[in-house]
């Protein structure tokens, strides 16, 4: 058995978490719980719940590198900058696989792929259907929806007058409801480090398509696919006091993600690179996570319910957890446009995976300290709530009876323009 005392589980979370030790030279690295990781026999847990969120880690790898870092031997190398090469390298390698094993799943959680998603309630008023126009079609005649695609790509969007009105009123909407609940407003950057987003848990693939948009100047900076990033990246290397948990955030930001329509209805609004989402992140102990995920679907569900959205929620099986969930709910809105439920919101119950990583702790009256755990969720993300109002809320002659809660349509007049002829120059008045 590897790591069979206290004594080298300490001596490992020495290395692992300083700089102290001078052959390593090693940087400060997240407190991951090798504890439980390398002791053989948790390995049939590990590789079950490995399995079962579709197969991504390698825990022989992780016990693989501590084995062979336990038996390093200095005085078989000649050459001391090469065995402190090595060493390091190991330390590396260890620390590589360990943050891939995914979080634990909850044991409540359905086992299985996206097709094992339990439904927990239905919310709103009975779905609307027959024949009706997607978000797209509805809206071609009020000039307030554009696709520049030559300016930035296949997804890209404009809105103006009434669609850009209706978006600043569903983000206003949900933020001051997520306020209410007794979240505290911030404000964080849409530019983060790659360190920050794989604390997240999330990790770039070899050999897979990219998952986060990377600045070419700067390799090690990315744009935020959520402000769960740059909240992450605000509580970093913090210590937070027992008596002001649970910390609970919301703020409103840009977010860009590089993703691929799976069908024609995801076309369009549906799946864009950019939109903008109110995001809610709540730092708390340990035993108060499950009820903090609790409360955070409750606000979701308020929010959909009020917009008088046919929804479902769902408790989402391990395959779709990704790798910080320990539990993860979503609500889907029914489309009538489309005539499919989709994904309207998420949240998520990451226990300590992400506070790890993020060196967040807790500070506890007696002095003591133990990993926070962490929960997010999405309150509203404008796209996708605005393909779901529109088609459910259109009316026959082409137009749109808004929602109660967001008041009354502010449509304003369309810019007229016209596509301009191509320019030329003409040097011959020159010669």
């Amino acid at each position: 058995m590897l790591c069979t005392s206290r004594f080298t589980f300490s001596i490992l979370k020495r290395f692992a978490c300083t700089s102290a030790a001078t052959l390593t030279r090693s940087p400060v690295r997240p407190d991951l719980d090798f504890e439980y990781l390398l002791d053989e026999a948790n390995l049939p847990a590990i590789k079950q719940n490995i399995a079962s969120r579709k197969g991504i880690g390698d825990i022989d790898a992780v016990h693989s590198a501590w084995k062979e870092i336990s038996n390093f031997n200095l005085a078989a190398y000649e050459d001391v900058v090469l065995a402190e090469a090595r060493y390091v390298q190991l330390w590396d390698k260890l620390y590589e696989e360990a943050l891939l094993i995914p979080n634990f799943s909850h044991s409540e959680a359905p086992e299985g792929d996206e097709s094992a998603a339990r439904t927990v309630k239905t919310l709103g008023p009975k779905k609307r259907e027959g024949r009706l126009l997607t978000a797209e079609s509805l809206v071609k005649g009020w000039r307030s929806l554009f696709f520049p695609t030559a300016v930035a790509g296949n997804r890209s969007y404009a809105f103006l007058g009434g669609l850009s009105n209706l978006e600043k009123q569903l983000l206003d909407y949900a933020f001051k409801k997520v306020v209410a609940r007794g979240f505290r407003p911030v404000t964080v950057p849409d530019l983060v480090e790659k360190k920050v987003t794989a604390a997240c848990g999330l990790v770039q693939r070899s050999g897979h398509t990219n998952i986060q948009y990377v600045l070419n100047d700067h390799p090690d900076t990315c744009l935020s696919g959520t402000a769960e990033m740059g909240i992450s990246a605000l509580v970093r290397d913090r210590i937070v006091r027992e008596e002001d948990l649970p910390l609970r955030l919301v703020a409103v930001s840009r977010c860009f993600r590089p993703e691929v329509s799976k069908s024609a209805a995801e076309a369009r609004l549906y799946r864009v690179h950019e939109f903008t989402k109110v995001e809610m992140f709540v730092v708390c102990k340990p035993e108060e996570s499950d009820n903090e995920l609790d409360a955070i679907v409750d606000v979701q569900s308020e929010i959909f319910e009020h917009l008088g959205l046919h929804c479902r929620l769902l408790d989402m099986p391990t395959q779709e957890l990704g790798a910080p969930a320990s539990r993860k709910f979503d609500i889907e809105a029914w489309m009538p446009g489309r005539k499919i439920f989709g994904e309207v919101s998420s949240a998520s119950n990451c226990t300590d995976f992400q506070a790890r990583r993020l060196n967040l702790s807790v500070k506890a009256k007696d002095g003591s300290r133990y990993h926070a755990h962490t929960c997010n969720g999405t309150a509203i993300a404008s796209t996708r709530a605005m393909v779901a109002v529109l088609e459910t809320f259109q009316t026959k002659s082409k137009g749109l009876q808004m929602p109660d809660c967001l008041g009354k349509s502010s449509r304003t007049k369309p810019l007229r323009q016209q596509v301009a002829s191509p320019f030329s120059y003409s040097f011959g008045l020159l010669f």
